[in-house]
């Protein structure tokens, strides 16, 4: 009979252990807490992004660097590309083979191009001084066409002589594929720059002043008045001192500027690569002008919409 009431007494205490009871009288299991809901989990606010890829500050009198960062990382033009367009063209201006008079007659090719534009029609005719004007105001991928194939019979053709252009002024991490900075086509490569290399080059087309009267008009017409066109590089007007150069975007190049500023006898060149957006990018130029020129802004920054290679 004790035998029998002790296995009994064994079973009833393997069954309370087994189904969550105490195992030592007096003590609880601890519990395992709540786990929080993802809802309810703090979110970490995202890093902001840097304000450039690459930037410099450099004396235009000498080319000397002030100040920078990442000076010779190699980084796509976008419409940066037609400050070259606009050196070899006032090269051969310079040589008596181009005359802004000259009549330049749109093909098809330029009729099809992309992104910023003036909407060029095959067979229309307009002076070479209306379409630099077109392509380094309202930065007109067409207008740049149109002239690349004018000046050198073919775009293909131009291309290498603004490759030979980068050579010859000292620009080794720059290449260019096409005339105008538009994204390549699937297979295709980017033209491709340095700031380094566009402190020359921006060096060159300030010895040409007519490239520095284009590039300084704030607001312009084309097709004899119908249609305005507005510079892309929105320092200028705002920034006293700023004049020129040229502005590009695409989506993988983000915003670029080379930009210049003149104040008493000195002048300034700042080069900034692949800004998030437009306002960071001009604010952030516009500051080093600032801090080197000691210049201030005249009007607020204002966004700019952009097209596929534009401001």
């Amino acid at each position: 009979m004790k035998r029998l009431m002790m296995a009994v007494l064994l079973t009833l205490f393997a069954c309370h252990t087994a189904f969550g009871g105490p195992t030592t009288p007096g003590k609880k299991l601890a519990k395992t807490p709540p786990s929080t809901p993802a809802h309810a989990r703090p979110v970490k606010p995202p890093e902001p992004k840097a304000p450039f890829e690459a930037y410099a500050v450099a004396d235009a009198a000498d080319g000397k660097i002030l100040e920078g960062l990442n000076v010779n990382l190699r980084w796509p033009q976008a419409s940066l590309t037609k400050l070259m367009l606009a050196v070899v063209v006032m090269d051969q201006i310079e040589r008596g083979a181009l005359h802004l008079s000259d009549r330049v007659t749109v093909s098809r090719k330029a009729e099809g191009m992309g992104g910023s534009q003036v909407f060029l029609k095959a067979g229309e005719t307009f002076s070479l001084d209306e379409l630099m004007r077109a392509a380094l105001v309202e930065s007109a991928n067409d207008a740049a066409f149109a002239v690349a194939e004018h000046t050198a019979g073919s775009s293909d053709e131009f291309v290498k002589l603004m490759n030979a252009k980068a050579r010859a002024l000292g620009m080794p991490d720059t290449e260019f594929h096409c005339v105008h900075g538009l994204p390549p086509a699937k297979g295709g490569v980017d033209n491709i720059t340095t700031c380094n290399d566009m402190i020359r080059l921006a060096r060159e087309a300030l010895q040409h002043p007519q490239i520095l009267e284009w590039t300084s008009i704030e607001h312009a017409t084309f097709r004899s008045g119908t249609l305005p066109i507005s510079n892309k590089n929105k320092l200028v007007g705002r920034v006293p001192g700023v004049d020129g150069l040229k502005t590009g975007y695409t989506r993988r190049a983000g915003f670029n500027i080379v930009a210049t500023a003149k104040t008493g006898d000195r002048r300034l060149i700042v080069v900034v690569l692949g800004s998030p957006e437009s306002r960071v990018r001009n604010g952030f130029a516009a500051d080093k002008f600032r801090e080197h020129l000691l210049v201030q802004p005249t009007e607020p920054e204002e966004p700019v919409e952009t097209t596929a290679s534009g401001g």
